[in-house]
């Protein structure tokens, strides 16, 4: 079983929280303290309130409510309690889950299905979002997890960081090539803005939130004055807005009342952004140059500075009262408390809150002259009332609220609007919704009935918007001012003859003169896309008008900026519904069953419209069959099936996507071609009217089931290859995908870390995924710091490489459910072999994948020069080759000295000098050991006996160190020096070479004298006979000082002979520390101990690098040099 059943549970965890509160406080305004009993317990029969208790104290008996009762509830009383706040789909929704939840309860083995899922989490979150917005939210987290895999939905993709021509390249559905010579492409005249261009844009940043933008939060384009403007189109509406505005501020004539109505999604709040950055006086007019006409209208030479209270009745909450830390002593209960606070905090008087501070105690309405007076002390000020009929949906029938009652606030909407008038120079300005999605139910009608019969008594109404406006103001948001209006007017006339010579090609008005101005007043959008949109779609209540057509355009223009795209206009065959982010800005509005259709009939390289162009060259060298298709679906998939006049006309599918130099018949004869080949592509009997229906026809059976596949279900299977590998050298462990830091060990040994498919990383931006989690294993294990950091380096997977590896595994794992399901789907002798060997590609390609996308190696690592404390990150990129992931990122780790196999015994000297023993004379071996384990200035040993080999090399000459087993505090015990030792115990000690010589002097000193004390002499000379210790400074064979008693014969004369030797040896360039001992201690030793012996030792070195040598690797080798006092070296170009 999967677990698409945890989801659905996890939402009526959330859609609990909401419910049971709201409903116990509904049925206790309705039935007063005796609910429980009336409203609860007479109601349900014997086996329905079982267990539930007969008393208790409001909490405990909310707690006792389960999600089964609630929704009982809920059905019960609607017609008494709940259908005078909510819409009627509030129940139907309602009695759905019930069914949800009954499945739930006695699931089986077999678990809800990804659409079931899907259905259920949408159904919670419409049912709680008129109750509680933040917890509908939270469950639609789930739904976008259950959808997709991760709470940020189908995120968006992010390639390039200008706005510069894009470094993706052609894309397959995209024009690569213009259609005419001598005209330019769309952007090679007219850019997107940034965030659009490079796909930074959110698409909540298009739903304009001024209660947020008040609080300093929201997307900047919001709340900089200077970039809102800049990307506003100040309509003719809006300009009447403003200038009324702003001779009221002013003093001057105004309207005192003004009231905002228009469709969901057109506009009001942004026009109420546009007042409350233009009266707060916080910038000139010389930045924001499209209002300066509105200041000579209004006759005002510069921005007024006005005080500025903002309410957002879906902001406010009138069962809590409020203490401003900035106003101590003040408890705000009302909305009209909320307002004279802002008021006193913007004019810097807080004493101007007492106006209205006892009937914001009491929560009574303060009266109009109170409010005057108020608004005189405040003046000049501006409120601003957004979302006030929710507001007035949360107070209505509600007792005992701190905020007061409904009658309160309809009395407080009738004195402001009397107190405006009054008062010298304020406006209230509000917004009045007119679409059922934003009014809601009973009492929604109710407050906006009676609000705006107050509001009608002396209010001016604005409509931000008009209808034919709308271009313009999309076009101001998404693009810049056009760089080539020569460009621009030149393919506009081009478009506009090709009409007027086909006219029997394209519709009646495309030969007129105003439709050739409506080309250059939309470029580069054509007006066909806008006249679907706001002609078709804008039908759709949820569509949004403008805000809608903002989110489509701005996927539709990112893909193709990203995608060079060479069309002359963005034109309805132009979107690429390929693209799940620009697909689902389509099919969101639609029922469940587009989203298939669109990937089967219309766009996509696994569409029919794509196969068709990659089959016939004269379709394919302009995407002809898909450009069609993409037509007819924007053209015809908002109808609906009883309309009488169904679909898109012939001659506005050849407007759609014929471009000047194309020839129109090869767009008839895709069009008739895709008549024929399509199972969703209908026409009406004349055959000049297409659309697309969602009438259910065949699938290809692995299609379905691979965009059924669960994000958890691609993820483990990932996973579960990346498990398969093993250990290998030099890494004492391998941890894949680690749930947490805890598992991965603290220990001596070095590990390499492979993150999970969660965990990606893209080296353009330093705080991805990846590097959170590497930061949180490298610092730490579980909830305690990590102590030998120095011992991990980590891999992880490239972010924009993860989308094709998901992909794949999708694939795999459709093919694989196909295969075991063989018998139950009937497949024949033909079909199972087609089966299997497509299972096997798509496993090939899955393991391919895998290693291609494991291509980052991030080694941790302190630059002691720079920072002692600081970690720096080395991102090397390990892909390409047939190596597996483990062995790639260990070559890599040798080559670069990240990980060290051989050490030399002059490095290790080096490190000591440097820092380890600067103030001591001696260091304990163990303790280096944990120093190398621990800090990550340090060379990363592969392991203790790496050090141990270093040390027994270096304690073999007298150059380096020596070594003690203990050291008491005054001398060193079993010195050992320039010798053989074979083994070299963790509990002993480096010793500096010239404090052991020191000793060991002093021990052979201390030796004679003894000696010569037993026999009587104080003769220290040879005549007591060689040392039974060797030299430990590797002069001569002990006989030093000794006298010969027969010095006075003449020496024996001899002819040396072999009094010179040399060697050249070829090392190997993996292994060059053993070969080195080796030549050492077989050759180099031998040589030093003859007496007299010159022994001098060269290395030459010379490196070859086609490709050159990093800046890192320079310094680090010269600045080893130095340090090793290299006599002579240089690079060279």
């Amino acid at each position: 079983m999967g677990n698409n059943h945890t989801q659905v549970s996890q939402g009526f965890r959330v859609l609990l929280r909401v419910l049971a509160p709201y409903i116990a406080r509904e049925l206790g305004n309705e039935y007063g303290k005796k609910w429980w009993q009336a409203a609860v317990l007479e109601i349900f029969y014997e086996d329905q309130k079982r267990d539930l208790p007969t008393s208790g104290d409001w909490a405990q008996l909310v707690d006792s409510l389960d999600i089964a009762r609630c929704l009982l509830l809920f059905d019960l009383h609607w017609h008494k309690v709940f259908r005078k706040k909510l819409s009627v789909d509030h129940r139907t929704w309602a009695k759905e889950l019930v069914g949800v939840r009954n499945r739930l309860a006695h699931l089986g083995l077999e678990d809800f299905s990804p659409s079931d899922t899907w259905r259920a989490l949408d159904t919670m979150s419409r049912l709680a979002e008129q109750i509680d917005g933040e917890s509908a939210e939270e469950i639609r987290d789930l739904l976008r997890t259950a959808r997709y895999g991760t709470v940020n939905g189908s995120t968006t993709v992010t390639e390039t960081a200008t706005t510069t021509p894009a470094a993706r390249g052609k894309k397959a559905g995209i024009l690569g090539v213009g259609p005419t010579g001598g005209l330019p492409s769309w952007r090679g005249v007219i850019e997107p803005h940034p965030d659009v261009a490079q796909g930074r844009y959110k698409n909540a940043e298009f739903a304009a939130d001024l209660a947020q933008v008040a609080r300093g939060e929201g997307a900047y384009e919001y709340r900089d004055p200077v970039e809102f403007f800049a990307r506003t189109y100040v309509t003719e509406g809006m300009t009447g807005l403003l200038e009324q505005s702003l001779r009221r501020i002013c003093g001057k004539d105004g309207e005192p009342v003004i009231q905002l109505k228009t469709a969901f999604g057109g506009g009001k709040t942004h026009s109420m952004l546009a007042l409350y950055h233009m009266m707060r006086g916080r910038i000139t007019v010389d930045k924001i140059p499209n209002v300066k006409h509105v200041l000579e209208r209004a006759g005002v030479a510069e921005l007024p500075k006005a005080n500025v209270a903002v309410l957002v009745g879906t902001a406010l909450d009138p069962t809590r009262s409020k203490r401003p830390g900035n106003m101590p002593g003040i408890t705000i209960n009302t909305i009209w408390g909320e307002m004279a606070a802002q008021l006193a905090r913007a004019a810097g008087k807080p004493e101007i809150y007492d106006y209205v501070k006892e009937s914001d105690k009491k929560g009574v309405s303060p009266g109009s002259e109170g409010l005057k007076n108020l608004f005189d002390a405040a003046g000049p000020c501006l409120i601003l009332m957004d979302e006030v009929v929710a507001y007035a949906k949360k107070i209505y029938g509600a007792r005992g609220l701190p905020a007061g009652t409904f009658d309160n606030f309809i009395s407080f909407i009738q004195e402001i609007t009397e107190a405006a008038r009054a008062s010298k120079n304020s406006l209230v300005v509000a917004s009045i919704p007119e679409s059922d999605i934003e009014i809601g139910g009973e009492a929604g009608k109710t407050a906006l009935e009676t609000i705006e019969h107050t509001f009608g008594r002396m209010e001016s109404i604005w409509k931000p918007v008009a209808a034919n406006e709308g271009f313009e103001v999309v076009r101001r948001r998404l693009f810049l001012n056009c760089k080539d209006p020569e460009g621009r007017d030149k393919v506009c006339a081009r478009f506009s003859r090709m009409y007027n010579e086909n006219q029997s090609d394209f519709p009646l008005e495309t030969k007129e003169l105003e439709y050739k101005e409506r080309m250059i007043s939309c470029y580069p959008i054509h007006p066909e896309v806008f006249d679907r949109l706001y002609e078709d779609w804008a039908t759709l209540e949820r569509f949004q008008r403008t805000r809608g057509v903002l989110r489509l355009m701005a996927a539709v223009i990112h893909e193709l900026w990203m995608g060079n795209d060479a069309g002359l206009m963005i034109m309805p065959g132009s979107i690429p519904l390929d693209v799940p982010n620009v697909r689902d800005e389509l099919t969101r509005h639609l029922s469940e069953g587009w989203n298939a259709l669109v990937d089967r009939e219309v766009d996509g390289k696994h569409s029919i419209p794509f196969q068709k162009d990659q089959a016939n060259p004269r379709y394919g060298s302009n995407l002809a069959a898909r450009r069609v298709a993409r037509t007819v679906m924007l053209g015809s998939a908002p109808t609906v099936r009883d309309q009488n006049v169904r679909g898109i006309e012939a001659s506005r599918i050849r407007l759609g996507v014929v471009q000047p130099g194309e020839n129109i018949a090869n767009f008839n004869d895709a069009l008739n071609t895709l008549t024929s080949s399509l199972a969703y592509l209908y026409t009406n009997p004349s055959g000049d009217r297409y659309w697309y229906d969602t009438r259910p026809t065949l699938r290809k059976t692995v299609e379905d089931r691979a965009t059924q596949i669960s994000a958890p279900d691609v993820d483990y299977e990932i996973e579960t290859r990346l498990r398969k590998l093993r250990k290998e050298k030099p890494f004492a462990g391998i941890h894949i995908c680690p749930a947490s830091s805890l598992d991965v060990p603290d220990d001596q040994a070095a590990r390499l870390v492979i993150l999970g498919p969660a965990d990606g990383y893209k080296a353009s931006n330093k705080n991805n995924s990846a590097m959170t989690a590497v930061r949180d294993i490298l610092n730490n294990r579980g909830n305690t710091p990590r102590t030998y950091r120095n011992m991990l380096a980590f891999v992880a997977p490239d972010q924009d490489l993860m989308l094709s590896l998901k992909q794949a595994a999708r694939l795999y794992l459709a093919w694989k459910s196909i295969q075991e399901d063989s018998v139950d789907l009937n497949l024949d002798a033909a079909q199972n072999r087609e089966t299997e060997l497509n299972l096997r590609r798509s496993n090939e390609t899955l393991d391919a994948r895998v290693r291609e996308t494991y291509c980052w190696l991030l080694i941790p690592y302190i630059d002691k020069e720079i920072d002692m404390k600081t970690i720096v990150w080395d991102t090397i990129r390990i892909s390409g080759g047939a190596e597996g992931i483990i062995a790639k990122a260990a070559k890599k780790m040798i080559q670069n000295e990240a990980v060290i196999t051989t050490w030399a015994p002059a490095l290790l000297l080096m490190e000591l000098e440097n820092l380890l023993w600067s103030e001591s004379d001696n260091i304990n071996i163990k303790t280096l050991w944990e120093y190398l384990c621990t800090y990550c200035y340090l060379p990363r040993l592969a392991s203790e006996k790496v050090l141990e080999e270093t040390i027994r090399a270096g304690l073999n000459s007298a150059e380096y160190f020596a070594f003690a087993s203990a050291f008491d505090g005054a001398r060193y015990i079993d010195l050992k020096f320039n010798q053989y030792v074979s083994i070299v115990e963790r509990s002993g000690y480096l010793v500096k070479v010239d404090v052991a010589r020191k000793q060991l002097a002093a021990d052979e000193l201390k030796r004679k004298a003894e000696k010569a004390a037993q026999t009587g002499t104080t003769s220290t000379n040879a005549e007591d006979g060689p040392s039974v210790y060797p030299d430990p400074f590797g002069t001569d064979d002990g006989k030093k000082g000794v006298k010969e008693e027969d010095d006075d014969l003449p020496p024996k004369v001899e002819v040396p002979k072999n009094t010179r030797f040399y060697m050249t040896a070829q090392l190997d360039t993996t292994r060059i520390g053993r070969d080195v001992q080796q030549l050492v201690e077989e050759v180099i030793n031998h040589l030093t101990s003859v007496d007299k012996a010159q022994v001098e030792v060269t290395l030459e070195l010379n490196v070859k690098s086609p490709n050159g040598l990093s800046p890192q690797t320079v310094r680090t080798v010269s600045e080893n040099c130095k340090v090793l006092k290299v006599k002579d070296f240089g690079f060279e170009e």
